[in-house]
């Protein structure tokens, strides 16, 4: 009813609006009555036709988009993407975060990614490849969050930009000062400004919701007003929007409004203005509920700008640095995972990802969570994030002072110069850089109050010694350096080491008595680089000294082939958490097998089976009890299983085996024929099919083997969010028509030459679907019902 009611408000507003306009309009001529018949387009809209003329219409070169932080210029921008990707007056549109500080470098790196060429990291070759790739095709290159000059031609990008013998040449560039379109030589500028009066009422009713906001006329009253404190500001509107959901006391309302009225100034400086806007939404995060979850929230600024945080790896360093510990494993990651939903309805993190296993901030947000970790005005030096901006870039780090140092993502070859004693250092984030251990050896002994240290995906070729000495270490990322083969006997004094991540190194040696002196440790992870299996009595060993571990909570490990895979036999008590089988040598390969391991039902969540010669997978033969199923696992995949066939079930159905499995991924079984007993799985959310060329129908209610079916027929796919086909080559239909997707959000058809029926009926649609993604051709090809393609038609990507 509230709805309703509201509806009604807005329709009766803009019906009084209509007339007193058409009221005007007769008092200045009273022979012409004009009436909008349609509501007028929205300020978003207009500025998009703007910017699409510009872009389309207009000879210029290089458009300039600017306006305050947090007013839409990136969505702007986004906008434009989707509206040029499928125009054919441009050969390639490519859109690049520059972000503060970026450096040339990191432009060329990005746009290199983003048209497949090669990277060699010299910015004057790299220049030359982009140039020679650009010259003599139609582009558009989008430029988001410039702070400064930027030598266009230094990237690479081929001048004179405009329209010249039929090739289109565009930039368009967003930026928060005018200043910066000078520099960079825009000559057509569109300015985003700040919201009007009544759209940005509307915008806070919208975030702050009808039931709040007219509990009392005083309530209303006290609104409008801080409205009016926050001048427009779309992003400050939506996150104290959030911010003051639910709150009813009129004491709470006049707090916010004397906050906004101290974060005020009418100094039009864009410093200045970025202060403001920092001082408006730090409103929403001091009204997080603790200053745990207010922790939680700076640490996303540790990645680079625009770039997705994926959950499990934000949940990981959250774990690592204490901000989350339950009592076990699984714990500790469900409540990271109830924090971020947190700060996503808080509007401060956005959910993304084709698979929504994503977060990323907005960048106003971003730096106001840099400016507030640095005492806000006061600038104290605690923190120091030079993430993404590339190598090139040079810094001084004020080692004396910092305590948490992010230089991630920027493929570095060396470290600055660490020359102070960093006493006060708790965390340095590496990862995503070509640092080797020789660069590391003198440096890395200086950082003795270390608690956390990520190097993961660099170019380490062995553990250096002098890494061993840092005995506060708590966290410590080492996985993706693959050259790493062994652990040096001074590993055992890390003796406070709780988390350690060693997945895809190469490691054959670890001296004995080493992992039982990690007395502190938690988890571990040790899933090896499949092709160089860590040997036999490495991990028998390794087991056994694992059990002695008392505070162990996790473990992640590959057993190669059976002889390996029957050690687990020997640990049962372990928690294993994540366990990957390869090269199992058995034709028919029973999951009750790995169901008999004492950890299979306690502690499981991620199983992947390999690169096996097996053809067939069977359920059942002793998973037909009461209570027998893996009652934690959550993700199963099956990968490069060349000879599987049929996997079959008997005496046992999916939702009692499985009954909180949410992804599944069946990656290159070339001779799998269907999957239907996924339909019955009732918390599956993600299902992704790869790479299986004999998949004619990947889901069929009447095959073969029906005795998988455990619950109400009528209704598949119960929970199924995100499905995605790629590479399948014979795949004609997806399942019948008569199936059920209730939760369907995402939908993506790949490289599917033969596909030509979707599942759907016009009395049967999946309503939620938010997004289908799917070939020009096998779009055209698809036998839809009329109504079916009416709804299918504006979600399609």
């Amino acid at each position: 009813m509230n709805d309703i009611a509201e509806k009604n408000v807005t329709i009766e507003q803009e019906a009084a609006k209509e007339l007193q306009e058409a009221q005007e309009c007769l008092d200045d001529n009273p022979h012409v009555v004009e009436v909008e018949s349609m509501p007028s387009m929205s300020v978003d809209d207009r500025n998009l036709q703007e910017a699409l003329r510009l872009i389309k219409d207009d000879p210029v070169g290089v458009i300039g988009i600017w306006g305050p932080g947090g007013v839409g210029k990136t969505r702007l921008l986004n906008k434009i993407k989707n509206s040029i990707d499928d125009d054919k007056t441009f050969n390639y549109v490519v859109q690049v975060t520059a972000s503060r500080g970026c450096s040339v470098e990191k432009i060329q790196t990005d746009i290199a990614r983003h048209l497949n060429l090669n990277r060699d990291g010299n910015v004057e070759s790299q220049s030359r490849v982009i140039f020679d790739f650009l010259k003599k095709r139609s582009f558009l290159v989008l430029l988001d969050d410039i702070w400064g000059q930027i030598d266009l031609q230094a990237v690479g990008i081929p001048y004179p930009l405009g329209y010249a013998n039929q090739i289109w040449r565009k930039v368009v560039l967003t930026t928060r000062s005018r200043r910066v379109c000078g520099q960079m030589e825009v000559r057509k500028d569109l300015n985003v400004s700040c919201l009007h009066e009544d759209d940005s009422w509307q915008v806070f009713q919208d975030k702050v919701g009808h039931k709040t906001l007219f509990y009392s006329p005083r309530i209303e009253a006290l609104a409008r007003e801080l409205v009016k404190e926050m001048k427009g500001l779309p992003l400050a509107l939506i996150t104290l929007g959030k911010a003051m959901y639910g709150k009813t006391d009129t004491a709470e309302w006049e707090y916010a409004i004397q906050h906004m009225r101290r974060s005020c100034c009418d100094n039009d400086d864009p410093l200045d203005m970025e202060r403001i806007v920092f001082s408006q939404i730090k409103f929403s995060f001091d009204s997080l509920r603790n200053n745990t979850l207010r922790k939680c929230f700076l640490t996303c600024a540790l990645w680079p700008e625009d770039q997705h945080i994926y959950k499990v790896e934000l949940a990981r360093c959250w774990i690592g640095l204490g901000l989350v510990h339950e009592s076990d494993i699984h714990s500790s990651y469900t409540k990271a995972y109830s924090l971020m939903g947190d700060l996503s309805a808080a509007c401060l993190l956005d959910g993304c990802g084709e698979m929504y296993d994503s977060f990323k901030m907005h960048d106003v947000v971003r730096d106001m969570a840099l400016w507030i970790s640095c005492g806000c005005n006061e600038k104290n030096g605690k923190w120091f994030v030079r993430a993404g901006i590339g190598r090139h870039e040079n810094f001084s780090i004020p080692w004396s002072q910092v305590e948490f140092v992010s230089l991630m993502c920027n493929y570095v070859l060396k470290l600055p110069p660490v020359g102070s004693n960093p006493c006060h250092m708790r965390m340095l984030c590496l990862g995503n850089n070509w640092l080797h251990e020789s660069i590391l050896i003198e440096e890395i002994k200086k950082f003795t109050s270390l608690t956390y240290l990520d190097l993961r995906f660099n170019n380490l070729g062995e553990i250096p010694e002098e890494l061993c000495s840092l005995t506060n270490l708590e966290h410590l990322d080492l996985s993706h350096n693959i050259e790493i083969n062994e652990v040096p006997y001074s590993f055992g004094n890390l003796i406070k080491l709780k988390f350690l991540y060693l997945g895809w190194t190469s490691i054959q040696r670890i001296p004995e008595g080493v992992i039982s002196k990690l007395q502190s440790l938690q988890v571990i992870d040790f899933n090896t680089f499949y092709l160089r299996p860590i040997p036999k009595d490495l991990l028998s060993r390794m087991l056994r000294e694992l059990g002695t571990l008392p505070h162990l909570k996790a473990v992640g490990i590959t057993a190669m082939c059976f002889s390996q895979y029957k050690l687990l036999r020997e640990s049962e008590d372990l928690p294993i958490r994540s366990l990957t089988l390869r090269r199992l040598e058995t034709r028919a390969f029973y999951f009750s097998d790995i169901l008999s391991h004492e950890f299979a039902p306690r502690t499981l969540y991620e199983l992947l089976i390999h690169m096996c010669i097996m053809e067939e997978i069977i359920f059942g033969h002793g998973l037909a009890e009461p209570n027998c199923g893996f009652r934690t696992l959550n993700q199963l995949s099956f990968s490069d299983l060349s000879n599987l066939r049929e996997i079959t079930w008997t005496k046992t159905s999916p939702a009692s085996l499985f009954p909180r499995l949410a992804c599944l991924d069946v990656h290159s079984c070339g001779k799998l024929n269907h999957l239907s007993w996924a339909m019955d799985l009732p918390c599956l959310e993600q299902l992704v099919i790869y790479d299986c060329s004999s998949m004619r129908q990947a889901f069929m209610r009447h095959h073969g083997d029906n005795q998988c079916s455990g619950q109400d027929s009528s209704k598949t796919f119960p929970c199924l969010r995100y499905l995605k086909f790629l590479r399948c080559e014979s795949l004609v239909g997806i399942g019948d028509p008569d199936m059920t997707f209730p939760s369907l959000e995402r939908l993506v058809l790949h490289h599917c030459p033969e596909l030509n029926r979707l599942p759907f009926k016009t009395d049967n649609l999946p309503r939620k679907l938010q997004e289908l993604q799917i070939d020009v051709g096998s779009w055209e090809r698809l036998e839809l019902e009329e109504g079916v393609r009416s709804f299918l038609q504006p979600r399609l990507k």
